[in-house]
């Protein structure tokens, strides 16, 4: 039976799932496999992986323990980044028990709610995992309002934030500022989740531009520098140390970026730090994205 691409995540779809399920022997899917077993000290991480393997295994218990969890989840959110980046972690959990029996109806409330507290405070960082918060709690809410907030915070960012050569203009060009490397990954990472959680909803950002700018200048940059950060200029002494480390923490959204415009070189990445997880950054996404569907083949009458 032909498989749906319809969403069960805010990230990944019936067919990623299926794809994994019939490769779950085969790297990197048996990796992330032993990964999504591993327990997390995080109990959002716990609930997101609660939930993926709920729906991976069709595993209502799992799913149960993954509503509990985050029912019972200390959410004394602040409206400071670390606050918005577990909101969307806690919408990617929900995402996923859309169709599930312990579903509660009152998240719909807290999303709500949580949707008018934070406001632009013109910190562009914030500013841009904002934009993705807008979208995912459009997304669960079905307010196009919402959903096209994050998507004009997406295309404002490419028409005016990121310069041609890649780097995010406010964000990693702060000379001597620490943290520009992590700065620079985590703006990359807000804007392929947008450009991810808008596709099956039928906005395509991926390919959106501004005079051959677009998101992939910005990863292409952020992927770079992972592998030369003496060449980094923006704050010393950044070490591939710093990068390997900051980048297990917050890339999963470059097995994204590999399933839909990979720049070049990025096997050794993945080879170095595969099974990605973040639990608001994509998830498990070597588990979902970790492998690319076939390419439908052309009919030939010769």
């Amino acid at each position: 039976m032909q498989q749906s691409n319809r969403p069960l995540g805010l990230f990944h779809s019936d067919a990623d799932l299926q794809l994994a399920r019939e490769n779950r022997e085969r790297e990197p899917i048996r990796g992330a496999l032993a990964r999504l077993e591993r327990p997390d000290a995080d109990p959002l991480a716990e609930a997101y992986q609660s939930a993926l393997r709920g729906q991976l295994f069709d595993d209502i218990e799992a799913g149960c323990r993954a509503a509990a969890a985050l029912t019972q989840t200390d959410l004394e959110l602040t409206d400071d980044l670390t606050g918005i980046k577990r909101a969307l972690a806690w919408f990617s959990v929900a995402a996923m028990l859309r169709d599930h029996p312990a579903w509660e109806a009152s998240w719909r409330d807290v999303i709500a709610a949580w949707l008018e507290r934070f406001n632009d405070t013109g910190e562009r960082l914030r500013g841009l995992w904002l934009g993705a918060f807008s979208m995912a709690a459009g997304i669960l809410l079905e307010s196009d309002d919402a959903i096209q907030h994050g998507a004009a915070v997406y295309r404002g960012t490419v028409d005016q934030q990121i310069h041609p050569e890649g780097f995010l203009k406010g964000i990693a060009d702060l000379d001597g500022a620490p943290g520009r490397y992590e700065a620079q990954v985590s703006g990359s990472c807000a804007l392929v989740l947008l450009a991810e959680m808008a596709a099956p909803i039928g906005l395509d950002l991926w390919s959106y531009d501004n005079r051959a700018v677009s998101v992939s200048t910005a990863v292409t940059y952020t992927h770079f520098y992972y592998f030369y950060p003496e060449k980094w200029c923006w704050e010393p002494d950044l070490s591939r140390e710093r990068t390997t480390a900051i980048m297990r923490r917050e890339g999963a959204f470059m097995e994204l970026v590999n399933r839909r415009a990979p720049p070049a070189g990025i096997e050794h990445f993945l080879a170095e730090q595969r099974p990605l997880f973040c639990a608001y950054g994509g998830g498990l996404t070597t588990l979902t994205h970790g492998l690319a569907p076939a390419k439908k083949r052309r009919w030939q009458f010769w």
